[in-house]
């Protein structure tokens, strides 16, 4: 894991929001074209969704990869295996 996930600037803009990118994929509710994949917080945690940016239905829901960077911050051991007890 690198610094850069440990240590992040305070915003410098009054509103903070995510960067949508757009996905090639149909709306299987409202046949719309218009997809994106973004980052989440909800009630399992921190997940990348694709959403129709239409209607807002989920065409998937994962969980976020390191490249991802989300969340912002992460324990540094998260990837450990438990140790065992006794």
């Amino acid at each position: 894991m690198s610094l850069d996930r440990l240590l992040f600037p305070r915003p410098e803009t009054p509103r903070v929001s995510v960067e949508r990118t757009p996905v090639e994929a149909t709306c299987p509710s409202c046949d719309g074209t218009n997809v994106a994949r973004y980052p989440v917080a909800n009630y399992q945690g921190p997940r990348m969704v694709v959403k129709c940016q239409d209607c807002f239905t989920h065409l998937a829901v994962t969980r976020p990869e390191p490249e991802d960077h989300w969340p912002a911050w992460r324990s540094p051991t998260r990837d450990w295996a438990p140790s065992r007890l006794g």
